[in-house]
Parts: structure tokens; sequence; C-alpha cells
């Protein structure tokens, strides 16, 4: 009953799905919910890809990728595009202060903008693109890119430090260790599993062009603020997402 509550608490802080009751706020369970984020990775991912299999039966692909889009928004309360438009609006600023202060604005600016546009843009054509290509490639991938894409935010908080010292995130992102890490790993290799099965076990590189890409933002943000904030996880959240799919696309251009 404690993993399911933890589970529920992951779905509750990464989703909009319903839960009831059984989502706790107590960030000490918050901490261990980790462990599943990139269950609720793959529980999205499902949900969209037997979403866009079903629209692409009654509608065009551009047009049946462009609706599952808009309820992947619906899905995560575009959790993770406000992170992005957040960190994209603090590149015009200088100094580490000035860039916190601007992510704390509930406004977003020239630069946040043209992040959700393009991140849309890219999204839609290379899914499209994907699609064109192997049909069911590009369910597996979309699945693939979500688990991932929340395995990236539990990497980060254990590889950081939080910028804000006096923010009431920073208890749960110093309490996620080496341990939930490697217990968010293992759920994400598990949930890869019949991917894998479907696909072929090439969907586990995946797992290495989001390492590389964490690796990449954990530096960027360690340069811009000195560590990383809620914004940020949501950023690197989407970056990888985009990042994987694309990898997938290049690949399979290749062949």
């Amino acid at each position: 009953m404690q993993e399911l509550s933890r589970l529920a608490t992951a779905i509750m802080f990464l989703t909009r799905l319903p839960v009831g009751g059984l989502g706790s706020g107590d960030p000490a369970e918050l901490v261990h919910s980790t462990r599943y984020f990139p269950l609720v990775g793959f529980i999205v991912g499902l949900i969209l890809a037997f979403s866009l299999a079903i629209l692409q039966q009654v509608l065009p692909p551009s047009v049946a990728i462009a609706v599952m889009l808009l309820l992947s928004i619906r899905l995560t309360g575009a959790f993770h595009e406000d992170g992005l438009a957040d960190v994209a609006d603090s590149a015009g600023a200088f100094g580490v202060d000035r860039k916190l202060e601007i992510m704390r604005d509930s406004r977003v600016g020239t630069y946040g903008s043209l992040a959700l546009i393009l991140l849309i843009v890219i999204k839609l054509v290379s899914l499209w693109e994907l699609w064109l290509l192997d049909a069911q490639l590009c369910l597996a991938v979309l699945i693939c890119a979500h688990v991932l894409s929340r395995w990236s935010s539990v990497c980060l908080m254990v590889m950081e430090d939080y910028a804000r010292p006096e923010a009431a995130n920073k208890v749960v992102a110093e309490g996620v260790d080496r341990r939930c890490l490697l217990h968010s790993s293992l759920c994400a290799a598990a949930v890869l599993l019949p991917l894998a099965w479907w696909q072929g076990a090439a969907m586990y590189l995946l797992f290495i062009v989001a390492w590389l890409t964490v690796l990449i933002a954990a530096r960027q943000f360690r340069n811009a603020f000195g560590g990383i904030t809620g914004d940020c996880l949501g950023a690197a959240n989407q970056v990888v997402e985009v990042v994987v799919v694309l990898a997938a696309l290049m690949v399979m251009s290749w062949h």
C-alpha cells in the first residue's frame, strides 16, 4: 500500500491525472516517489501513443499528432513546458540573481514564447516524419521519450545542488540520492522492456542519448544558475523528450 501511495504521489506531482486520496503532499514521500517517475512517463506515453493510433485512423497524421500534443499538455498541465519557458526567458539576463529573479516571474517573455513555439514545431514535425518512416516505431519512441524525460529529473536532482537555498523544493531535491536514482533507473529499464521486445534492444540505446543530454543540461545549469531549480528540471524534461525523438529520426533517416 505504501508503494501504491508513492506511485500515486508521483502521478499527482507530474500530471493532472486523478489519484483520489492516494497521493501524499509530504516532501519525504515525494522523494521516495521519484523511483516511479519513469513509470509515470510510461503511463503518459502509453495514453498518448494509444490516442495517436486511434486519431490517425480518422485524421491525417500531421493533424492527429497535433491533437495528441494538445492532449499531452492537458495530461500534464503544461508543467514541464512552463519550466522551459522560464529558463529560456532567463537567457536574456546577466548574473545568477537576475536570472533566478526572472524565472520567478509568472509572465512569459519573448525568449520563453519563442522556446515554446519552437518546441511544439519540432515535436510536431519530428514525430510526423518519424510516423511516415515507421508508424510503429514512432509510437514506441513516443513512449520511450516520456519515460526518459521523467528519468532525467531524478538524474539532475542527484547530480546538481539546488540553486535557491530558500526554496521549499530544495528539501525534495536534496533528499533525492543515488539510491533513488538507482531505483528510478531500474524502473526505467523495466518499463522499456516491452518496447525493446516490440521494436528491438536498440531502444535501450536511447538511454545513452538521454544521459548525454542530461550531462550537457547539468553543465549549462551549473554555469548559468549555480545549480538547478524546478524550472530547470522541466526544461531538461522537454529537451530530453525532443532529443530522444530526433535521435530515433536521425537513425531511421540514415537507413
